[in-house]
């Protein structure tokens, strides 16, 4: 791949930001209106999903316990990747299958007014799905962050479905960091008033 090459492709990348930027702009104000209110009701955020979006958990997680910004110390916010406790994964897995890992971790942790942030880069991920579908149940809001397909099974178990716009999964991950960047920003301005 040469210079040229990587260039079309970030400034298709960019185009593509830029062409949904209202879209993309409003669901970033309604995801942090949606997690401010959860904090402000001390409410927990749980993340969950599989392989790049596993790790996505993870980060975001991360970005709300800690802080977005080193220079802005602020208070902790109570945030729970469901992707990291191997034992309880692997456990759970090899005793009643895969598709429950997820769910399981919300029926233990989880309380009514708590968030889901559902990652599945196409919408159709089991174990995401039945998390989201015990959440609604459960009024657990979720906010699923998936890819620009027509329609995906995790969009009916959804408070707010942010679609990425891109079919291709390395892009919508990518956006996926982005707004969620934006969102705990937003978070933090809410309620640290940055």
């Amino acid at each position: 791949m040469s210079i040229k090459d990587i260039e079309i492709a970030l400034k298709k990348r960019a185009n593509a930001l830029i062409d949904n930027s209202d879209y993309i702009s409003e669901s970033i104000i309604s995801i942090s209106d949606l997690v401010t209110e959860c904090i402000k009701n001390s409410g927990k955020i749980f993340f969950c999903g599989n392989g790049g979006s596993a790790a996505e958990s993870q980060h975001m997680a991360a970005e709300y316990c800690a802080t977005l910004d080193h220079h802005k110390p602020r208070e902790g916010m109570p945030a729970l990747a469901l992707t990291t406790d191997t034992s309880f994964i692997t456990a759970w897995s090899n005793d009643f299958g895969y598709d429950g890992i997820f769910e399981r971790q919300l029926m233990t942790l989880s309380k009514e007014g708590d968030l889901l942030f559902a990652y599945s880069t196409s919408g159709n991920s089991k174990n995401v799905c039945k998390a989201a579908k015990y959440a609604i149940e459960n009024k657990i809001h979720v906010i699923s962050m998936i890819g620009g397909h027509k329609k995906t099974n995790l969009e009916q178990f959804s408070s707010i479905a942010f679609k990425a716009p891109s079919v291709r999964t390395p892009n919508i991950q990518e956006i996926h960091t982005i707004v969620g960047h934006e969102v705990c920003q937003m978070v933090e301005k809410n309620l640290f008033n940055f």
